[in-house]
């Protein structure tokens, strides 16, 4: 009987110390991590791994739009800026992404929601870069800001962009009777230029996100 316990007890370590050889010598993997299903952004920008999911981290959405009317026409902005909050118990960071449609704008007295509507229902909407057109006036792009760790503003107005935003699934998320708004998810390639002007450039690749943008006063 005991050399029957002795012959078990060795048979059992020895498969106790295989098992342990056997995962020792698997491979290491990467995790995947799933894509959020709502709003966020994520992008390789100066050759580093950056993402930011409102709801997570502290992080929140807010929302923006702003209109005004000229001898050219009626003028329209809208835009949301994924940022931190100013307190809370979580990893503290400086970095905030806000994604603008700029100059939208209407010289006939169209039916405003509608242009709204439609420009974020494009497969492709250009960059926003008023120096490098002949009458900005008109002009109407997508603006990428950024604010890096280090506390600098970024921008992709400031300077050439080398192809466009794509529009990968586009939304009207207007419930009726309630506000205008439109969702999209998009990805691009861009570079990122100082905002004050001064020299400097960031890379931007691999870049997507999911924007929901307003329109409270283009009517």
């Amino acid at each position: 009987m005991k050399k029957m316990y002795s012959w078990f007890g060795s048979a059992l370590l020895l498969g106790v110390v295989v098992s342990m050889l056997f995962v020792s010598c698997e491979k290491d993997e990467d995790t995947e991590t799933p894509e959020p299903t709502s709003a966020f952004f994520s992008a390789v920008i100066n050759q580093n791994n950056k993402s930011i999911t409102p709801s997570v981290n502290g992080y929140l959405a807010e929302p923006y739009d702003t209109c005004y009317s000229d001898v050219n026409g009626d003028h329209f902005s809208t835009g949301i800026r994924y940022y931190q909050a100013s307190s809370g118990y979580y990893i503290s960071s400086r970095e905030v992404v806000s994604f603008e449609l700029v100059n939208l704008f209407d010289t006939i007295s169209l039916n405003k929601d509608s242009l709204f509507h439609a420009a974020m229902s494009a497969g492709t909407l250009p960059f926003y870069t008023p120096s490098l057109v002949f009458d900005s006036t008109y002009h109407t792009g997508i603006k990428i800001s950024w604010r890096s760790s280090d506390g600098d503003y970024w921008t992709t107005a400031n300077g050439s962009q080398s192809g466009n935003i794509t529009i990968d699934t586009t939304t009207n998320t207007t419930v009726l009777g309630g506000l205008s708004s439109h969702q999209v998810y998009v990805h691009f390639d861009c570079t990122l230029y100082k905002e004050d002007g001064s020299a400097g450039s960031l890379g931007v690749t691999n870049a997507k996100g999911r924007f929901s943008l307003s329109n409270t006063c283009f009517y």
